[in-house]
């Protein structure tokens, strides 16, 4: 083992950071390409977030819901209150919560 990477740690916390630069990366690319919307995915991560949140998970509630607004801060700036109230009403289509597959043809 080379002495630079032998003091090198992995941690949890590093594994995270790492696998959310590398998820946010991604879906910057899908949504360059058109294949997802901020908007989209503001509304998965919410959705995710809240559930964290009813399950007793705050602190990772706390972290997807800022994702979350991120996400929705993009393009047009959807609010995230609007997304929470929405929840439980839209569908696929309504706000966008699910990208859906493209047709094949």
């Amino acid at each position: 083992m080379d002495d630079k990477n032998r003091d090198f740690e992995i941690t949890p916390k590093l594994v995270f950071d790492l696998n959310l630069a590398l998820y946010l990366d991604l879906v910057a690319a899908l949504e360059g390409a058109g294949a997802v919307t901020y908007r989209q995915m503001a509304a998965r991560v919410l959705n995710i977030s809240m559930d964290a949140r009813s399950d007793g998970e705050a602190g990772l509630s706390t972290v997807l819901e800022g994702i979350a607004r991120g996400f929705a801060g993009h393009g047009d700036g959807l609010s995230i209150e609007l997304l929470k109230a929405a929840r439980g009403l839209r569908e696929d289509d309504a706000l966008g919560d699910i990208p859906m597959r493209p047709d094949e043809g």
